[in-house]
């Protein structure tokens, strides 16, 4: 991340602007448009960012590529960053939106990883499980990771629910370690 605090800030600023005009809903999913189509092209982001393309050329390109895909405030935006010389902090612009979103709305995110995308059944009793610990809204995020071999992890915040075969595997190794062998027996 670039400049951590200099993105909250700018996201902080974006998300009051959008509530004033009832769109932080629509917000979030421009600000998530506008990050993978960054993401996805290298090029643009060299443009936008790059010092050797001028403001009015900049702003023009946005135009261009967003105006019929995003709401006028988020390109109005895009453009006051393009004015600022700050264009290089939109790649991280998503994800501190996307946080202080989820703060502001009282929703609450959970990782949980496993080694196949789970299903609604298993979500929703997962959810069960969750809904004791968490207070607001919670939406769960499904992460695959094959190394796990089986079951799952659960992240919220700084904690962490670790019932992972290979983690199960690891203790076990532990134990074995230990020479539990006692002559005589």
């Amino acid at each position: 991340m670039k400049d951590a605090l200099l993105v909250r800030r700018y996201a902080k600023a974006f998300l009051d602007f959008v509530i004033e005009k009832k769109i932080e809903n629509i917000a979030l999913d421009d600000l998530k448009t506008v990050s993978e189509v960054l993401k996805e092209n290298k090029d643009l982001r060299n443009i936008l960012s790059g010092p050797f393309v001028s403001i009015a050329h900049k702003s023009a390109i946005l135009n261009k590529i967003f105006k019929n895909h995003i709401s006028p405030y988020t390109l109005e935006f895009l453009i006051m960053l393009i004015q600022k010389k700050r264009m290089a902090c939109m790649e991280d612009m998503y994800d501190q939106y996307r946080e202080i979103y989820f703060i502001y709305k009282n929703i609450s995110i959970v990782t949980i990883t496993s080694v196949i995308e789970l299903d609604e059944a298993t979500k929703q009793k997962l959810m069960v499980f969750i809904k004791d610990k968490i207070e607001g809204d919670v939406r769960i995020e499904n992460k695959i990771d094959k190394s796990i071999i089986g079951g799952f992890i659960i992240n919220y915040q700084d904690y962490q629910y670790d019932a992972s075969i290979r983690t199960t595997i690891k203790r076990l190794h532990k134990v074995f370690e230990q020479n539990l062998f006692v002559k005589g027996f």
